[in-house]
């Protein structure tokens, strides 16, 4: 199995007193990027009621360099890694969306990543509310689909881990709500893992098996499509 660590990689959260709209759009009120944390704020809904009305939204974003595959291979198994911790709330649902945030993988957040650069349209795993940030200690992962498979041939794969039922969905609390993913960075920075396999010539050249040739005359077999014309 192949692995890519997150260069870049953080978290944006807003909050406001408006309306939950407003809060789940424009520019964010503050941002951490590579956080030092053994249990952090990962992604958060929150809407309080009192004297006022007030919505706290937070999100993950992460960045991947997957240049080294953007060509010549075949890429299957993709599983996003991260390590939780036990304050996360329970069955807290997340999806995984398209993001163009981070630039080349090389560029911290600014606040005013928080709402643009996310496509809620574009969905990197499967975001039918049966991915459940884990209330655990131990490294886990979600499955990530072909569409984030598709995205190894940019070079970089940008993605947002959102809250699913109120901030991917787009619905508002009906009722006071707090509800948090841990994560600790600190234990095991996210990365991506899957199966890289090369598809450069497949054919047999002088009887040796192409599975059992890297490089023909110092060229790696990736780069072939024929020998000799063939």
């Amino acid at each position: 199995m192949a692995t890519v660590t997150a260069s870049k990689y953080g978290t944006i959260y807003k909050e406001g007193t408006t309306s939950f709209s407003a809060t789940r759009t424009g520019t964010g009120s503050a941002v951490s990027n590579q956080p030092s944390t053994s249990n952090g704020l990962a992604a958060q809904i929150l809407y309080e009621t009192g004297k006022g009305d007030e919505w706290r939204i937070t999100r993950l974003y992460l960045a991947f360099d997957v240049s080294a595959y953007a060509t010549g291979y075949t890429i299957t198994n993709l599983k996003l890694y991260y390590t939780p911790t036990l304050t996360t709330t329970s069955s807290f649902k997340i999806a995984v969306i398209k993001s163009t945030a981070q630039g080349d993988a090389n560029a911290d957040l600014a606040t005013s990543d928080y709402y643009t650069p996310l496509d809620y349209n574009v969905d990197y795993a499967d975001n039918d509310g049966t991915d459940i940030w884990a209330d655990s200690s131990s490294l886990s992962y979600f499955d990530l689909n072909s569409t984030a498979i598709t995205a190894f041939g940019d070079s970089y794969v940008k993605l947002a881990i959102v809250e699913y039922t109120h901030d991917y969905s787009n619905s508002a609390p009906g009722f006071a709500t707090d509800w948090k993913a841990q994560w600790n960075p600190n234990s095991a920075v996210p990365y991506l893992s899957f199966t890289a396999t090369a598809t450069g010539y497949g054919n047999d050249v002088i009887g040796v098996a192409s599975s059992n040739i890297s490089e023909v005359i110092g060229v790696a077999t990736a780069d072939i499509s024929e020998i000799i014309g063939v």
